[in-house]
């Protein structure tokens, strides 16, 4: 009997193992590699002069994941960070500059009390948010275009911005979702910076799908 039960015992189908899906462990992959490019960023931008080059790594990397192409995240960091350090400085500075002015006119209309001042104040926040999030998508384009200029990039931006109305409030969501998380949990500042490069990229890729001319011949 204890011979017979075995056998039944190895006859049986193999319990389902903890091994995820192929399209999981893609999911997986890809959250992790955003995470480490989030570290990266961090680690890219100490020197805080550094910090708009480094967005602007962050950027290159993510965009040639969209394209199919796997570049090697220190060498990309390392070389990009090198050829747009003088870029990186005045996109740091606008951003810089954007948040500062926002902060100020927010401090003002919410120190003045006057009628409507809440409404004024969230109007301002966004208007921030649109521009802030213009700048980011203007670099997302640049490294989309393969090393375009950044006066075509700019371009290319409000392109985007123009056709595809919901491209702007697309980034800005994701702007605001990471000031939330990062404000939740402090530690996530180390990497969410990965996240939202790979955020503002996907809207780039997606417009460009829906820009794509179908194949009318399949």
């Amino acid at each position: 009997m204890a011979l017979q039960g075995s056998q039944d015992a190895r006859r049986r189908p193999p319990r389902p193992g903890w091994a995820l899906s192929a399209e999981r462990s893609e999911q997986v992959r890809t959250a992790a590699e955003t995470m480490a490019v989030g570290a990266l960023f961090l680690l890219f931008s100490l020197p805080v002069v550094t910090a708009g080059a480094a967005w602007c790594a962050a950027a290159e990397v993510v965009a040639g994941w969209h394209r199919k192409r796997e570049l090697p995240l220190w060498r990309t960091f390392t070389a990009v960070v090198r050829r747009d350090l003088a870029a990186g400085l005045a996109v740091e500075g606008v951003l810089l500059a954007v948040a500062a002015l926002t902060w100020f006119e927010v401090h003002v209309v919410l120190g003045a009390r006057m009628p409507g001042y809440a409404l004024e104040a969230a109007a301002l926040v966004l208007l921030g948010g649109l521009l802030a999030g213009f700048v980011l998508l203007a670099v997302a384009c640049r490294a989309d275009g393969g090393g375009i200029s950044w006066r075509e990039a700019v371009r290319a931006a409000a392109d985007h911005a123009r056709s595809m109305p919901s491209t702007l409030p697309l980034v800005v969501t994701a702007l605001a979702f990471t000031a939330v998380l990062v404000a939740i949990v402090p530690a996530f500042a180390g990497f969410m910076a990965g996240p939202l490069a790979f955020a503002v990229s996907a809207v780039v890729a997606r417009n460009h799908n829906v820009d794509a001319p179908e194949d009318t011949d399949a």
